[in-house]
């Protein structure tokens, strides 16, 4: 079916023209958009950041506080505070390797949606 031209008093170089102002027109929207979004994730990582910073610290004093009480109530010598520690960096390693793999691996990804379906837009409307 073919279809038939929706302004047939257009000139060709209007209707580039146009296309071009549409094309600069939803850059910008889309920019904006990216900047909007990445503006929101940074807000939400300093709070977050903030707070499991503070958490963190707490968490370590009172960690360490413990460990050296119990070290002092097993023995007052080394061993029990070094099996102690090297259970705690055990720990740590794994906490780590769960929170690494809990990462965001793909960030603005409703930015790369939109785009990719501007692009696949424009695509079919060109071709």
């Amino acid at each position: 079916m073919r279809q038939a031209d929706p302004r047939p008093e257009s000139s060709t170089a209007d209707l580039v023209k146009e296309a071009i102002v549409e094309a600069r027109e939803l850059i910008e929207v889309e920019v904006a958009l990216a900047r909007d979004e990445i503006n929101q994730e940074i807000a939400r990582a300093k709070t977050s950041g903030v707070a499991l910073g503070a958490a963190a610290a707490a968490a370590l004093l009172g960690v360490a506080l413990v460990l050296v009480a119990i070290a002092l109530a097993i023995a007052p010598a080394p061993l029990p505070a070094l099996v102690i520690g090297l259970g705690l960096i055990a720990v740590a390693v794994a906490v780590g390797l769960v929170g690494y793999g809990r990462a965001p691996k793909r960030p603005l990804e409703r930015t790369r949606g939109r785009l990719g379906s501007d692009v696949r837009l424009v695509r079919e409307h060109i071709v």
